[in-house]
Formats: C-alpha cells, sequence, structure tokens
C-alpha cells in the first residue's frame, strides 16, 4: 500500500483528493455490475442474499488484515455500502 508521508495538511488533503477521484470510479464501476446483476435474478426476493453479502464481508475483511488496516472500519464501510447498492438493485428491478 503506496502512503506517502506527508509534510503538510495541505499535502494530505491532495493525496486525499486524489484517492477520491479512483474511489468514485470504482463505486460507479461497482455500481454499473450490481445495476447488471438485476437481469439474472428471478424475482425481487432474490436480490438480498444475505450469504453472499457475509462472503464479501469475510473477504473484504482479510484484504484489510493483509493491508495491516482496522478490519472493523471496512466492515462497516462495506456494509452500509452493499445496503445502498441492494437499494440501487431494488430500483432497477422495479424500473428496468
Amino acid at each position: 500500500m503506496d502512503v506517502v508521508n506527508c509534510s503538510s495538511l495541505g499535502e494530505i488533503r491532495k493525496n486525499i483528493d486524489s484517492l477520491d477521484m479512483e474511489i468514485v470510479s470504482l463505486l460507479a464501476r461497482r455500481g454499473k455490475y450490481v445495476q447488471q446483476a438485476v437481469k439474472f435474478k428471478s424475482n425481487y426476493s432474490k436480490i438480498e442474499d444475505k450469504k453472499r453479502v457475509d462472503e464479501i464481508i469475510a473477504k473484504v475483511t482479510s484484504y484489510s488484515r493483509e493491508l495491516n488496516f482496522d478490519p472493523t472500519v471496512i466492515e462497516k464501510i462495506y456494509s452500509f455500502l452493499i445496503e445502498v447498492y441492494i437499494q440501487l438493485e431494488k430500483e432497477k428491478f422495479l424500473n428496468p
């Protein structure tokens, strides 16, 4: 994980802003895949898949540990992220 040792708050903010651009791009790409998933779900009740959510949370918290970053933070972020994407998928299902 490339993190430079910054010498000012301005430099930190510049690096965070750059990362935010990348994160938004990735979130948008992920969201487009989520919307595509609707094509493969036969009914509304299949949108929420607890087993799949648990698998994702386990995977990302494992990645977090590998990067020596607090897995609790990642779990909270992803739990919220997945809930938002579930809502997006439900909207797409109801309004194709």
